[in-house]
């Protein structure tokens, strides 16, 4: 027998009144109340080093990744951090579900993605904006995790490079190394890439 749910406490013989949404629990559909919210913060960079040390010739799989976010409930907040100098690796990012951060340098080598990460994360975290934190680093993390942790938000690391006896495992309630998201370069992004380095 299905449950309905109007969102409302005018609730009679399980009809719900004219113009109330209403979700069918039995049958999977949900109404907007109801939705699970997902922030997906990662660090483009740790994701990019992670993937390359398995796979010198890889990129990520940024369509997996934002994917494995949409198991966990809606995404509200999809955002890669990292200094986006190539448009053609942004552009990529946004049209595989991303919100681009920029994070400008403080030197050669010196982007500070993690600290802008965290920053934004606990701000998330603190306003109460979402239901689940899906995240992509490693255990420089640790803060945030900890903060989410003490709110009770559940954590999802998804495409991580966390150490197996890090601080940062025992605090997500699931976790999915980066090596589980990479793909080889195509033709068209390797000419792009020996182009750019010329």
């Amino acid at each position: 027998m299905a449950s309905w749910h109007c969102g409302t406490t005018d609730e009679t013989a399980g009809e719900c009144p004219a113009g109330h949404g209403q979700t069918n629990y039995a049958e999977g559909i949900t109404s907007f109340e109801s939705q699970v919210r997902v922030a997906l913060l990662v660090d483009y960079p740790v994701l990019m080093r992670a993937v390359r040390a398995v796979e010198s010739e890889a990129v990520p799989r940024l369509g997996d990744v934002v994917g494995a976010a949409r198991e966990l409930g809606a995404v509200f907040i999809s955002r890669a951090y990292g200094a986006w100098y190539d448009i053609d690796e942004a552009t990529i990012a946004f049209t595989e579900g991303f919100d681009p951060v920029f994070v400008p340098p403080l030197g050669p080598g010196n982007v500070p993605t993690t600290s802008a990460l965290i920053s934004d994360g606990l701000n998330v975290v603190k306003q109460g904006l979402v239901d689940v934190l899906a995240l992509s680093g490693d255990d420089r993390l640790l803060p945030l995790l900890t903060a989410a942790h003490e709110e009770d938000l559940p954590i999802a690391l998804i495409a991580h490079a966390c150490q197996p006896d890090g601080p940062c495992l025992p605090l997500a309630n699931s976790a999915s190394p980066a090596s589980d998201f990479l793909r080889a370069i195509t033709r068209a992004e390797r000419y792009r890439r020996s182009r750019s380095a010329a």
